[in-house]
């Protein structure tokens, strides 16, 4: 019988549909052995394509799993810190979900940590929030505020790198931060991640024309625009917005943001997907006036065709208008699958270097254990919430 590869054990929080954690997994260098979110349909998405140990639920309120945990991987909610929003950071109570990372870094102590958020918490609060989740990354225990019972108190040494994903080989312009976390005391450096793409990015059309969709194709929702706006998107040209329709014109609209109507550019990647938002900010097809389906904007993030997002809904016309926004939300929210792959593979060349000995298959298998319901209880753990 052939040995089992050799992997890192990953822990996964604000898993969401699990962009992150497939690309952990596609490097071939980790494997997701627990993971959490408190969004019901992208759970649901994450257990039909990537397993059942992930938990349903509040990341707040969970016991710290006692599981093996060489990485964990974090993309705490990032709409609090994004400039495109109001920047209130540190204000509100999803501003401060990085505390549970902090807490999570306290009781599993793995030997190095990714963190995804978005530039803007560089500078939301006046800076005073990227000192805050500094500190709080650098010496959890101290920031937590309680021993753990597991020796010295962990400190990890950390690079910030803001990072455009089209340069990591996401056909999309997606700006950001990527907090990379060694633990002190392997007397390593976190790496710097390489830009591999860089100057020769991968386009739209290498996207969603080289290999182009079949009709059937799941979460390829399509004809959900009124005539309004298919006429409307027919007087924008490719790689323009709604600015172009002469003001006074039937079809003319206000846009507070470039994203307003505007179609893709064939020949650049993406400009970035989004979660949600209002009319006009659906991200629009450059061949046809009508907006992206979610299979093809799971495409431009860099999902596999075959990685399917639930639901919960019929396939009627009705259903879909109920569909798309449900779906929407999971694609937008997810860190895209390439770019995980290369960060999570970059730092797993400097765990070995570091003497960070991976996991064989038999210790992998007995820490992914099924959580195959939201009310299945947690395992025992080292700490309990809040302490």
């Amino acid at each position: 019988m052939p040995r089992s590869p050799q992997r890192y054990a990953a822990v996964s929080l604000f898993s969401g549909c699990g962009g992150m954690d497939l690309g952990a997994e596609q490097s071939g260098r980790a494997r997701v052995v627990w993971a959490i979110d408190n969004e019901h349909w992208a759970v649901q998405t994450y257990r039909r394509n990537l397993g059942t140990h992930i938990v349903e639920g509040d990341v707040t309120q969970a016991v710290v799993p006692d599981l093996p945990c060489d990485i964990l991987l974090a993309g705490p909610p990032c709409q609090d810190y994004s400039t495109l929003w109001n920047h209130d950071g540190l204000k509100t109570a999803r501003g401060n979900l990085f505390r549970q990372v902090a807490r999570f870094l306290d009781v599993l102590r793995p030997a190095a940590f990714v963190l995804e958020n978005v530039p803007g918490l560089l500078s939301a609060n006046h800076g005073a929030a990227w000192t805050l989740v500094r500190h709080a990354l650098r010496a959890p225990g101290s920031f937590a505020g309680a021993s753990n019972g597991n020796g010295p108190a962990v400190r990890y040494d950390l690079s910030a790198q803001v990072v455009d994903m089209a340069d990591l080989g996401v056909p999309q312009h997606r700006e950001r931060l990527i907090v990379i976390g060694l633990r002190r005391d392997l007397a390593a450096r976190p790496p710097v991640i390489p830009t591999p793409f860089a100057g020769n990015p991968l386009t739209v059309r290498h996207a969603l024309d080289d290999d182009p969709l079949p009709d059937c194709a799941p979460n390829h929702e399509r004809d959900l625009d009124t005539p309004d706006v298919v006429e409307r998107l027919k007087l924008i040209p490719p790689g323009s917005n709604y600015e172009v329709i002469p003001a006074g014109h039937p079809l003319a609209v206000k846009g507070l943001i470039s994203h307003v109507y505007r179609r893709l550019a064939p020949d650049k990647p993406s400009y970035t997907v989004i979660a949600g938002g209002g009319g006009g900010t659906h991200g629009y097809h450059h061949a046809e006036p009508r907006r992206l389906s979610n299979r093809e904007k799971a495409r431009l993030q860099g999902f596999p065709d075959d990685f399917v997002f639930e639901h919960g809904c019929g396939t009627g016309a009705r259903e879909s208008r109920s569909i798309y926004p449900r779906v929407r939300r999971q694609v937008g929210n997810a860190v895209p699958p390439p770019a995980a792959e290369l960060i999570v593979g970059t730092l797993a060349e400097v765990l070995l270097k570091a003497g960070v000995r991976p996991r064989t298959g038999r210790e992998l298998a007995g820490g992914r254990r099924p959580r195959a319901h939201p009310g299945d209880p947690l395992p025992a753990a080292r700490t309990a919430a809040g302490q």
